[in-house]
């Protein structure tokens, strides 16, 4: 059986759809939806009659955490042999979705799979994932990150920044993606679908690092990829289709500048916990 974790997060539209398509697929199957603090009564009622299971948080507990909810609700009352975790602004196409992840896991043994990650505009895969792998990264992207954010605090300063954008957008033409035409195995996975073996979730307490709220949680599992030798595999067999940053665009439709601060925030948060997190596992030493 595999098991579907979907969190939720204000756009109601895409998690239906995202529903629908994983009702479509053959073989067996669950569905468990997280809702962040965000459905009302009515929305509440109405999508648990298309799911098997429905969270309702008592607040936003983010990614991680939130995520962690469902499967660890998946966990305990269905054992599932997978756990796929999903945004809620994916669609699945392929009808034998499953059987193809039962097929790999054959193959490969994998405790964590990525499938490749087709983008609306049709620009290639974003799997496999390219982490941040050492502290020197970390604190590099840490500094840049920081830079940012006293450009998005000024008013002045941000509009300088979206002039330049704009600029290099005009002068130069966007690069086409040519990621993901092969398998490879031990690579970083995208975090908007990423597919756990049980033989995965049965040695952690938690299938996420729970102290983050948004961003990087994909260096945080190929964190434990590399420390703990696990088997982390890409695999074009399997797509999904990912309409990304839906539910970002909805909170902060109105105010762009808002929605580049409240990311830029929260980026620095998870990175300054990797780097914490990487000079305890004396991580560059495993």
């Amino acid at each position: 059986m595999v098991v579907f974790i979907i969190l939720h997060y204000k756009n109601i539209k895409d998690t239906l759809e995202c529903i629908e398509s994983i009702k479509k697929l053959k073989g067996s199957k669950k569905i468990v939806v997280v809702d962040n603090y965000t459905l009302s009564e009515e929305e509440a009622f109405s999508l648990k009659k298309q799911v098997d299971d429905l969270i309702c948080l008592s607040d936003n507990l983010g990614f991680a955490r939130a995520n962690n909810k469902g499967c660890q609700l998946a966990i305990s009352k269905y054992r599932p042999d997978f756990l796929t975790v999903i945004n809620n602004d994916t669609v699945l196409y392929q009808d034998d979705f499953l059987k193809r992840i039962k097929a790999i896991y054959k193959r490969t043994h994998f405790d964590i799979l990525g499938p490749k990650i087709l983008c609306e505009e049709g620009s290639g895969s974003v799997n496999p994932y390219s982490p941040l792998k050492t502290i020197e990264e970390v604190q590099k992207e840490i500094k840049y990150q920081e830079r940012l954010l006293k450009y998005y605090h000024s008013s002045f300063l941000y509009f300088g920044l979206c002039m330049y954008i704009r600029l290099k957008a005009w002068i130069k033409h966007p690069s086409v993606m040519k990621n993901g035409s092969r398998e490879e195995v031990g690579v970083a996975l995208h975090g908007c679908a990423l597919i756990f073996s049980k033989k995965y979730y049965e040695k952690y307490d938690t299938v996420f690092f729970d102290d983050t709220f948004l961003f990087h949680e994909e260096s945080f599992l190929y964190l434990r990829v590399r420390k703990d030798h696990l088997i982390s595999v890409y695999s074009p067999e399997i797509e999904i289709e990912h309409k990304e940053g839906k539910s970002l665009e909805t909170v902060f439709s109105k105010n762009k500048r808002q929605k580049l601060l409240f990311r830029t925030e929260e980026i620095l948060k998870s990175l300054r916990l990797l780097e914490k997190e990487m000079k305890e596992s004396d991580y560059e030493k495993e």
